[in-house]
């Protein structure tokens, strides 16, 4: 006995063109915006922290200062491992050591010249590279992200 069974049509599915690339890079642009914004609030707790009277040697800014030196060694080194050159985005990936090592670089001054101005050309930094970040995440067609 011959049975019948019903003909589906099949499709293939490809991505459009750069469809997995630019997912990647959209995810990955949103997530650099989303580090910067953490980074920000790092440096905006500095500025809190400068307005209180300080100690000469470890006080609370100095290590808050310390810890985000750190914290951004860290992410230059990850980024520079093999895992994460596979894992984000190239240009992403560029823009995150370039603001890392220039915020690293400019908040790298003695505990005397950690000053708010310091502090805010830190910020412009990482402001700058949020705005790059939404920038390629909107020429992928999302639309604008909202900040609350």
């Amino acid at each position: 006995m011959i049975s019948v069974h019903p003909v589906r049509s099949v499709r293939v599915v490809t991505p459009a063109r750069g469809g997995l690339r630019s997912k990647q890079a959209e995810s990955c642009a949103e997530a650099l915006i989303e580090l910067c914004g953490r980074i920000w609030l790092e440096l905006e707790h500095l500025v809190h922290l400068h307005g209180r009277s300080r100690t000469p040697e470890n006080s609370p800014l100095d290590l808050a200062a310390e810890t985000l030196r750190l914290e951004l060694l860290l992410i230059v080194d990850a980024c520079e491992s093999a895992s994460w050159v596979l894992m984000l985005d190239p240009d992403v990936r560029r823009g995150l050591i370039a603001m890392s090592r220039d915020v690293l670089a400019i908040i790298a001054v003695g505990s005397n010249e950690l000053t708010l101005g310091v502090i805010e050309c830190a910020q412009d930094r990482v402001f700058d590279e949020a705005l790059i970040q939404n920038g390629l995440f909107l020429s992928q067609g999302n639309r604008r992200m909202e900040y609350s």
